[in-house]
């Protein structure tokens, strides 16, 4: 092998070094922010709050849906989540559409709606070992 052989291949192993690693970067990006573990006190706490927010959904949507949005900020907030709006995870984002009427439904169904993308944040970030058996259920039970 000749010198400028030597230094071509070279150049081109730097490249797909450089390459891999801008790659590994992005897609650590991509994957969301690093959170803090909630301890167990601290998700029993926000598990009570959610499934009490729950129970007064029949008699007051509104105030419902504004306590699940505030409870599940503090939820985020005590995990580190960065809380700005385009930040916020997509099902909490459309929860906040839904409830004001941008997806469509608006009024009880639209409220009704938004806490089942409420609930869906509560059991990622609060109940992820029961992610998994609740994945199919949507209903709010009455």
């Amino acid at each position: 092998m000749d010198t400028t052989t030597i230094v071509v291949l070279g150049i081109i192993i730097l490249a797909v070094i450089v390459i891999g690693l801008v790659l590994a970067s992005r897609s650590g990006r991509m994957r969301g922010p690093a959170l803090k573990t909630l301890p167990p006190e601290s998700r029993e706490r926000y598990v009570t709050q959610w499934d009490k927010i729950e129970s007064r959904f029949v008699d007051s949507p509104n105030d419902a849906v504004r306590e699940a949005d505030a409870l599940l900020l503090a939820l985020l907030g005590e995990r580190e989540h960065p809380l700005a709006e385009d930040k916020l995870p997509n099902e909490m984002r459309r929860a906040r559409r839904e409830a004001v009427g941008q997806e469509g439904k608006g009024g009880t169904e639209g409220m009704r709606q938004a806490l089942l993308h409420y609930r869906a944040v509560i059991e990622e970030h609060a109940r992820p070992e029961e992610r998994e058996q609740t994945k199919g259920r949507r209903e709010i039970a009455s």
